[in-house]
């Protein structure tokens, strides 16, 4: 059984430095037909700093969709992270357990998973659930906004929304003068009054939204002292009609300044499937203000009362963002920023008079976008993701933050992968439906288009082809953000609408429940390195991916995680001449010996890396050490270790030398004392050709004691055509020599200050360096792969170029994997605050031993070994 933590390997942890590994809380904020009207979203007319306050530390999708633009179904299917064809809820009556009983929401995932989930406000629309909210998702009982308290003086506002004086006495008076029953009263007024915008002097905490953010903050109060982690669930009911809020809200912006939607009418070449009429927006009637429609029944406002309306909109978002700032601010005052996912969502967006539509229900952008933030607390990292998403991504992503197992059925992809700079994107478009009458369309959004086709609802889920499509239309947001025309049959289109034509139907064909089909491929969390490589079919005599252990992890939880990674080990130090006879009479093969039953109880294959090389002994370094004495230590060191590992099963290659060659092409030389990085064995003598003697004797050694071993030159440094010149004409002529020589190694120790992973000549030259390799029949390894964040910043920027370039390097590696055998070896598994070996945030782990975004790197890499490099 995979160790439970890497079962549930949550990627939120790969940047988690210096903080514990406590199980964070969630608090889950969805806000009522929020489009992204947000300034941190690129609205400058917006005011929002509290939201704004929170980007600069999360992940913002910036295209991000809902799956249908409605209430109910949006939330049902982001709750369940299964699209509206799975949940079968399509409208605002249907109930999403009278369809599948047995689903699994978020909120009950988390609480089945030992979290107290509580929640108030608006998460789920009444109308699909049970008057309890779907209380199986919750610990506690659910409050929604009619049970809340509210500001003592001045009580809940009227019918749910109002709180003005003047609209109040109207109220009173229609329903004493028509004897409206009170519990009819709201149905009523939908034809006689029902104004769709309202400001009082009230306090916030008169409005449901100011109870709801006030009732959370006694949540949080409360979540925050029993012990366990929590999950709060947040759900404000503006900026939905009708746009009520306190006055001050909409003191924040001018009138004559609200801008009003650009485009207004209908599209070019666009059927009528497409638009919504003026349904909902009517049903908030007002005196003098006058709901008119055009001859295709769009509606036609005057300039006054749109405005007046776009502002109620940007009133209440700023309303919702300041009750937002509370629970912000609340979470900062009790400590729980460090240990708190937040998360903001919108269900829909909305149209304020693009297309002449007043309303969501649709498939057009100002529908389906709606903003998503994400706060990791380990991370803090602002970003801006612009890749397709979707709100089914939710869930799993969510799971992976907390460390919990999602349910296997769910049709989103984590988001993780991108919050951590792996991946720039997941998918390759976000797909929204909405229904029409008896049509169903589906929008599939790419980076830079929409496709959208409306078929015959009686075609979901069986095979569609082109003659199902009854509408269909193509949008090009590079050129026309505003939706002015359908670009089918424009010739310069042909190939986008083809392309994204056939997609569509092949997502439709023959389940519409699938999932769309990524241009990434997604990270098997629940598989390791080793599985991958067995699942992707690489040739497992060919390709060999792993990492060193120092013997004194062995047993620990480092070991355990190494097992569940890899299959393949070089021992950090415990096979060199320093530890195993660092000088006359003084041997140690504990620490080996160790690890050599490590590997053999696992099936562990082995490089040994104990080469004769500058990591010598204080004893061989010492200046006054005499040749023959050092020939001597080094012939009884080598000679001993080339016996006793042919011996073993486990090993199938041993370095024999290493860094036996300067970047300038210089043999590698003593220096004076033991403390600086020397060579002492060069003192043992040249031979005629000015070849060291230590080399030719190390391989005639291992030549003549590990006849069962692949004996491998090894090499430190970066790409010096130098270097690499004389250690190809040495290697050739050990051979020359009659002297096996079976691999070319490259110790690979990369820094941020040396770009040579990101830098496209000089990965040409290691592409080269492998061909030559095989070319003479020599295995090529990567033997100590890290990277050096030199000026130890361990910021976004810094990560992501470690796992570009881990990446690179391994990418290039396998492209040469049918011609001969290629290993990759990482020096090290997680960093480590100290240690000359460990420092600098070099390795694929952090020091809690959580995923980084090298990891995640490597994975990729080994799933789509063909993608482009990343280059700097």
């Amino acid at each position: 059984m995979r160790n439970v933590f890497y079962i549930f390997l949550i990627a939120f942890n790969c940047f988690v430095f210096g903080q514990n590994n406590k199980q964070l809380n969630v608090v889950f904020i969805a806000v009522d037909d929020l489009k992204p009207t947000i300034r941190s979203f690129g609205d400058a007319n917006a005011i929002t700093p509290n939201m704004d306050m929170l980007a600069r530390k999360s992940t913002l999708f910036l295209n991000a969709h809902t799956q249908q633009a409605i209430c109910s179904p949006s939330r049902i299917s982001l709750l369940t992270g299964l699209r509206p064809d799975k949940t079968q809820v399509y409208d605002l009556k249907t109930q999403m357990r009278d369809k599948l009983p047995d689903v699994i929401t978020i909120p009950q995932h988390f609480k089945i998973n030992g979290y107290t989930t509580a929640g108030v406000g608006k998460i789920f629309d009444p109308r699909g659930v049970d008057k309890q909210s779907d209380g199986v998702s919750w610990s506690l009982p659910y409050k929604r906004a009619h049970q809340l308290k509210y500001h003592k003086d001045w009580g809940p506002p009227m019918v749910g929304y109002y709180h003005n004086h003047q609209i109040k006495e109207k109220i009173k008076s229609i329903v004493k003068n028509k004897n409206i029953p009170p519990s009819k009263v709201g149905d009523f007024l939908k034809t006689i009054f029902r104004p769709p915008f309202s400001s009082s002097p009230a306090p916030d905490e008169a409005y449901p939204d100011g109870a709801i953010a006030a009732e959370a903050l006694r949540m949080i109060d409360n979540l925050s002292n029993n012990g366990k982690p929590f999950f709060l669930a947040v759900g404000f009911k503006r900026p939905h009609l009708p746009f009520s809020a306190p006055q001050k809200y909409w003191n924040l912006y001018g009138r004559d300044r609200i801008p009003l939607a650009a485009f207004q009418q209908r599209g070019s070449n666009i059927g009528r499937l497409a638009f919504k009429g003026p349904g909902e927006i009517s049903k908030y009637p007002m005196d003098d203000r006058f709901y008119t429609t055009d001859n295709n029944g769009q509606l036609n406002l005057d300039t006054e009362f749109q405005r007046e309306l776009v502002h109620g909109y940007y009133a209440c978002t700023s309303f919702i963002d300041f009750q937002i700032g509370k629970i912000i601010n609340k979470l900062k005052k009790e400590g729980l920023m460090n240990n708190t996912v937040i998360i903001i969502w919108g269900d829909h967006g909305f149209h304020l008079g693009d297309h002449r539509m007043w309303t969501k229900h649709s498939n057009f952008e100002q529908a389906t976008r709606s903003p998503l933030i994400i706060y990791n607390p380990r991370t803090r990292a602002a970003q801006k993701i612009i890749s397709p998403t979707e709100f089914v991504d939710i869930f799993p992503t969510l799971t992976d933050m907390a460390q919990i197992v999602p349910p296997s059925n769910v049709d989103g992809t984590s988001l993780l992968p991108m919050m951590m700079g792996q991946q720039q994107s997941v998918k390759e478009f976000a797909v929204s439906q909405y229904p029409r009458n008896n049509k169903m369309g589906y929008s599939f959004r790419t980076a830079a288009y929409r496709y959208t086709l409306w078929i015959d609802k009686s075609k979901i889920g069986q095979k569609i082809s082109g003659k199902d499509i009854v509408q269909e239309e193509l949008f090009d947001y590079n050129t026309d953000p505003l939706e002015t025309k359908n670009h089918i049959g424009i010739p310069s289109y042909n190939n986008v609408y083809n392309d994204l034509k056939s997609k569509a139907l092949t997502f439709l064909s023959p389940v519409v429940k699938s999932s769309p089909k990524r241009d990434v491929v997604p990270v098997l969390y629940d598989k390791g390195i080793k599985d991958l490589i067995s699942d992707k079919g690489y040739d497992p005599e060919q390709v060999y991916i792993g990492a060193t252990l120092n013997h004194r992890q062995l047993n620990t939880k480092v070991s355990d995680l190494f097992l569940e990674e890899f299959t393949y080990s070089t021992p950090e130090n415990c096979a060199k001449q320093g530890r195993i006879h660092p000088k006359p009479g003084v041997w140690d093969w504990k620490p080996l010996n160790e690890y050599l039953d490590f590997a053999d109880k696992n099936n562990i294959v082995l490089r040994i890396h104990g080469p004769i090389s500058p990591q010598a002994s204080h004893w061989a370094k010492t200046d006054s050490r005499t040749k023959e004495e050092l020939e001597k230590n080094m012939v009884e060191y080598f000679t001993a270790l080339c016996k006793r590992m042919n011996k073993e099963s486990s090993v199938k290659w041993m370095d024999v030398v290493n860094e036996t060659i300067t970047p300038e092409g210089f043999w590698f030389e003593e220096k004076p004392g033991v403390e600086q990085w020397e060579n002492p064995w060069e003192q043992i003598g040249r031979d005629k050709n000015d070849v060291p003697l230590y080399i030719t004797k190390a391989f005639q050694i291992a030549n003549k004691h590990a006849t069962n071993k692949s004996l491998v030159f090894n090499q430190h440094g970066g790409m010096e055509p130098k270097m690499w010149d004389k250690v190809k004409e040495t290697i050739l002529y050990l051979k020359k020599k009659g002297y096996r020589v079976d691999g070319l190694g490259w110790q690979a120790h990369l820094r941020s200050n040396k770009p040579l992973a990101l830098d496209k000549k000089q990965l040409v030259y290691l592409a080269n360096l492998i061909d030559w390799a095989h070319q003479h029949d020599l295995d090529f390894h990567v033997t100590e792969i890290d990277y050096q964040i030199m000026d130890s910043s361990n910021n976004l920027k810094a990560l992501q170029e470690q796992a570009a370039a881990y990446s690179n390097i391994l990418k290039v590696l396998l492209s040469k994997r049918k011609n001969g055998v290629v290993t990759f070896n990482t020096w090290g598994m997680i960093d480590k605050n100290t240690g000359r070996h460990h420092d600098k945030f070099r390795f694929i782990f952090d020091k809690n031993i959580n995923p980084k975004p090298a990891y995640f790197a490597l994975r990729e890499a080994i799933i789509k070994p063909d993608n482009k490099l990343i280059l700097k």
